[in-house]
């Protein structure tokens, strides 16, 4: 490939342009996907010492492009000639990377196009970051809490939690609704869905509105709700869809699917049997937030009734399910470990090569930075927890390996926050059914470096 313009070019078509200060006719690369960026991404200006229009100095050490971004390499060294191997984030959804020269005409190699000969030698060395779990410091939090609700709100930049309960039955349970950005803020909505835990929770991006469904309430011996709400960035709206799924917990049964332009939800868990159990479901719903209803889609297969999490795979573009539990309470529980796909139709088992062990309460939700629906911790049958990070990558799990690992937990809550690039997993939950908290964060990038990335989980046993 071969970029014309010696001091860099603008923007052309999909792809971004490449402007260079003091110097002309360096190797450039660019990552792209199977198809092509349909806008492009912001222009990169890089320099060797004249920083006086600004950009990245050509010693950087680390460089993060997007996908359709022209990146300078150079000889992929900090110095010319000699210096340490600079490194080159890949994108999540990168599938290809292009080489190619910015033609100087101008006296530099390799001149001009139309006196290009002979050829170029490249060698990289592709390695997958390995992320770690660090523990932020924060100022306020939520109390102390397990099944709360989160979803992200990309209307609002910020992620929202709702409700919770303060042990299993019998409890306290919560209707507080907080809000994360960079930290906790408690808000005062002027009508709210009644305090109750575990209840599904996504953001339906065809209305930019936060949808909540069902619950348990904790104090009143585990009886369930069957009702919706949105979340509006301001208050809460409870809807009075025609028809609506049977009450239930739904805590992490509920994701938006892109393609259908629907929210999903899968399965969950009737009123408590007195044995922290209860009927389980195997029903498919999509919440339709522009007509306001709710309709079961009657798939060809399905997996068995459960209560399990799923996540949309921007990847795949399916929504993942991963393992769950039958509802039978602690006397005779049974726990998965199978993986399904859901295409939009049906329910696709699939047969990964490797998979995490059975269990159940699972908080699990895609991040983008690393390309993987990530799922952590969980139980195999209380009271004991499990503190694993696995990642699905489209076709089979891999169990990350952490320098650091969060303690032991099960009953999170997950989702993605766009704006910090990290997963952070916010945990005040109970242990044995008694309350205490910790908090950490997931940079998938820069290990224990970043702070403060990108997913947020609250509550846990």
């Amino acid at each position: 490939m071969l970029w014309f313009g010696g001091a860099g070019f603008n923007a052309i078509g999909p792809f971004s342009g490449d402007h260079l200060t003091d110097f002309g006719g360096p190797l450039t690369g660019v990552f792209l996907t199977d198809t092509l960026p349909t806008a492009p991404p912001s222009t990169l200006r890089f320099y060797i010492s004249n920083s006086s229009e600004g950009g990245i100095q050509t010693d950087f050490t680390v460089l993060d492009p997007e996908i359709g971004q022209v990146f300078f390499i150079g000889d992929g060294l900090t110095g010319t000639g000699s210096g340490k191997l600079q490194t080159f984030i890949v994108p999540a959804k990168a599938t290809h990377l292009y080489l190619g020269y910015v033609d100087s005409c101008g006296g530099d190699v390799p001149s001009c196009y139309s006196d290009n000969a002979g050829s170029l030698n490249v060698t990289a060395k592709l390695e997958k970051r390995v992320p770690d779990w660090v523990e932020p410091t924060l100022l306020s939090a939520p109390s102390a809490r397990l099944g709360s609700s989160m979803a992200y709100d990309a209307a609002t930049d910020s992620t929202v939690l709702f409700g919770g309960s303060s042990a299993f039955v019998p409890g306290v349970s919560y209707d507080d609704t907080w809000v994360w950005h960079g930290g906790w803020t408690q808000l005062s909505p002027a009508t709210s869905p009644s305090a109750r835990g575990s209840a599904g929770m996504a953001y339906d991006a065809s209305t930019g509105t936060v949808v909540l469904f069902g619950g348990e309430d904790s104090a009143t011996n585990g009886s369930v709700f069957g009702d919706t709400w949105t979340w509006d960035g301001t208050t809460w709206t409870q809807q009075f869809p025609p028809f609506s799924p049977a009450a239930r917990m739904s805590r992490g049964t509920m994701a938006y699917d892109p393609v259908t332009e629907t929210v999903l939800l899968f399965g969950g868990t009737g009123a408590d049997n007195g044995d922290y159990g209860g009927v389980t479901y195997n029903d498919t719903w999509e919440w339709n937030g522009r007509t306001e209803t709710w309709t079961e889609v009657l798939p060809s297969s399905s997996p068995s009734p459960r209560q399990a999490p799923i996540a949309y795979d921007s990847l795949t573009k399916t929504v993942v399910l991963f393992g769950g539990d039958n509802g039978g309470g602690d006397c005779c529980r049974i726990y998965y470990s199978d993986t399904w796909n859901w295409d939009g139709s049906t329910w696709v088992q699939q047969a990964p090569a490797v998979s995490p062990s059975a269990r159940t309460a699972a908080p699990m939700a895609y991040d983008s930075s690393l390309g993987e629906v990530v799922v952590f911790g969980g139980t195999s049958g209380p009271p004991n927890a499990l503190n694993d990070t696995w990642g699905w990558n489209g076709k089979t799990w891999e169990e990350l390996s952490l320098a650091t690992e969060p303690s032991a937990r099960y009953v999170s809550s997950v989702d993605f926050d766009s704006t910090t690039d990290g997963l952070v997993l916010f945990w005040r939950g109970v242990g044995r059914r008694r309350s205490y908290e910790q908090h950490v964060a997931l940079d998938p990038r820069r290990g224990s470096l970043e702070p403060f990335p990108m997913h947020e989980l609250l509550g846990g046993i």
